[in-house]
């Protein structure tokens, strides 16, 4: 198991960021999609794009004035010449997301608040300037080659049999004419060159020009149908009351272009079952009657929720609170997978069905977690005498024996960790090894390659309460960590805390209020860790915890839960006993506890 390091905040210096996004980025990926022979969906362009914006969200513990509302949108050119470049403001994206974020956050109120973040605002509004810009060339592109061939008609009328041009026989004339072809041909090839080829807008289909085409328009009109549009609850959230330039004007989320998009794909993605499935979608496919501009985005667009999406249970893990980590994960599932909620059973059966038929009877994605131990961290194997490493099979044998040692010394308040260990099996590991392979081979993809890129994501979290005592306070490793969570931000100035406007404290210092809702709600730690050999089916997980600070019989809630699919997660408790430890001299031999 590939783990990776438990949640905390991080300091990085503020920053603003300008991405250049390159104005003809729109006509090429559409060009490439209305290529002869080309996918029936539009190819992924813009990876870079979502890369950087990626890299970016993920530093989101930045310092930052606190921001009302998202920068201005312009939709108007202005000089006549459109920008090619998007001023990111990744501190500012922090302060706002978190912002709208509360313990009791849904999961829709999460995915609408990564929406109509500032950045993902500006990203978006480039792209409806860029594709606006198109449209607005073909357009006018189509109404020339309408005149042209209104006036041939004409001259058509005319026979012209008889008549010789008055400089058929000028060398001059001639000359003339020749220089001119010359220029027109040089001007097509730069006009190639630089992705501004006009006559190339023939090719590119876009819904409300083109016959037939589905874009946008289509996409609300289905999601009204099935009551995705409006946003369902859309007004239950903080997300109602926010406030975004536009022209000059401030508006509301649905008032502004770039808000409503990304809203409309944010619906969507939720309900990409229904949407993909349609017959007329499906007929559209292979005809090529699918416009690029709108469902280009949305494959850029997805990019960019998923990294907000880790960054916002980053939030979460640093906040302390579980019940918004919760939401986080689940949101996390029903972007990635294509849900309206993770509760609804047709929908669980729905996807244990598809499991089934991808990858057999035993296909269904579990974990089994099986030896679980909470005590004092087993030593590792250590080199022999001559300084040497050991052979497999004495490291092993020396882990075994650590391994009884360990778990027959009990853990103290004085011990510097604890550690919580598990040994994991994955069911699924022989189907789904079986069904990538056959993939492969079906499209002479070398194994290797294919395999390589796997990743499947899990998230622990752990919760503490102390057996027979309500009132305890929580406290691990040191008697400060007692205190209200928040209180502990705010004494280390953390940037994340920094951010948050008082609103945003008082219902997060709300969920740690008493000793009941601080062991129920307060996250011990959160610890990712993931899956990147699909061929894995066990492996050993040790996470290290501060021990409690007052002895006695506590209890840790321990809870797992998958980061790819639908309804798969273990929860489990496990009890320790926690001895009084001695006292222990520091660098100026006084004793400390």
């Amino acid at each position: 198991m590939d783990e990776e390091p438990p949640i905390a905040a991080e300091e990085v210096p503020p920053m603003a960021e300008e991405v250049p996004l390159a104005a003809d980025e729109v006509f090429e990926a559409a060009e490439a999609a209305a290529a002869p022979g080309a996918s029936s969906l539009p190819l992924l362009a813009g990876l870079g794009l979502a890369v950087v914006l990626l890299a970016l969200v993920l530093r989101f513990v930045l310092k930052s004035d606190k921001v009302s509302r998202v920068a201005e949108t312009k939709t108007k050119k202005g000089d006549g010449k459109l920008d090619n470049k998007v001023q990111l403001n990744p501190q500012a994206d922090a302060a706002y997301l978190v912002n709208c974020l509360r313990p009791d956050s849904t999961p829709l109120e999460i995915l609408y608040a990564i929406a109509t973040t500032p950045d993902n605002v500006a990203l978006t509004s480039k792209h409806l300037a860029l594709a606006a810009d198109l449209r607005e060339k073909k357009a006018a592109h189509l109404k020339e080659k309408e005149n042209e061939a209104s006036h041939k008609s004409m001259d058509d009328l005319f026979d012209d049999d008889g008549w010789a041009e008055e400089d058929e026989d000028d060398p001059a004339a001639a000359a003339a004419k020749k220089a001119k072809e010359e220029k027109e041909k040089e001007a097509k090839r730069l006009a190639k060159a630089t992705g501004k080829d006009v006559t190339d807008f023939t090719k590119i289909k876009l819904e409300g020009i083109d016959e037939g085409v589905l874009g946008q328009k289509w996409v609300v009109k289905n999601l009204t149908k099935v009551g995705a549009w409006p946003p369902p609850s859309l007004n239950d959230t903080l997300v109602k009351d926010k406030r975004f330039s536009l022209d000059g004007k401030i508006v509301g989320p649905l008032a502004h272009p770039g808000v409503e998009r990304n809203l409309i794909m944010t619906m969507g993605r939720l309900n990409a079952k229904a949407l993909n499935t349609h017959p007329e979608l499906m007929e559209a496919g292979p005809q090529q009657r699918i416009d690029p501009t709108y469902f280009q985005a949305t494959m850029e667009y997805r990019q960019r929720v998923g990294g907000m999406l880790e960054a916002t249970l980053k939030m979460a893990s640093t906040l302390r609170s579980y019940r918004l980590a919760r939401s986080v994960l689940d949101a996390i599932v029903m972007f990635k997978i294509g849900l309206m909620s993770v509760d609804d059973a047709d929908q669980r059966k729905w996807f244990s069905d598809l499991m089934k038929r991808q990858y057999g009877p035993k296909g269904t994605p579990k974990l089994v977690v099986e030896d679980k131990f909470l005590g004092v961290p087993a030593p590792e194997p250590a080199k022999d005498e001559d300084g040497k490493e050991k052979s497999d099979d004495e490291k092993k044998e020396e882990a075994e024996r650590n391994r009884i040692a360990q778990r027959s010394t009990p853990v103290t308040t004085t011990d510097d960790k604890m550690a919580l260990e598990m040994q994991i099996t994955r069911q699924h590991a022989e189907a789904f090894t079986k069904e990538k392979l056959a993939q492969c081979q079906k499209q002479g993809v070398p194994p290797q390659i294919a395999l390589s890129a796997y990743r499947e994501s899990w998230f622990i979290l752990v919760r503490a309460k102390k057996i027979g005592e309500d009132g305890w306070d929580g406290a691990l490793g040191d008697s400060k960590n007692g205190a209200d969570p928040m209180e502990l931000l705010a004494e280390r100035k953390d940037g994340l805390y920094e951010m948050l406007e008082p609103a945003t404290v008082k219902a997060f210092k709300k969920e740690f209020s008493t000793p009941t809702k601080k062991t129920e709600n307060k996250i011990v730690i959160g610890w990712p860790f993931v899956i990147s050999n699909v061929a894995q089916k066990t492996g050993r997980v040790k996470i290290h915890l501060p021990p409690p600070t007052t002895a006695g019989k506590y209890e840790f809630d321990v809870t797992i839960r998958s980061q790819e699919f639908l309804g798969v997660g273990e929860e489990f408790k496990i009890v320790v006993d926690v001895a009084e430890g001695e006292a222990k001299e520091d660098a100026e031999g006084k004793k400390d506890k």
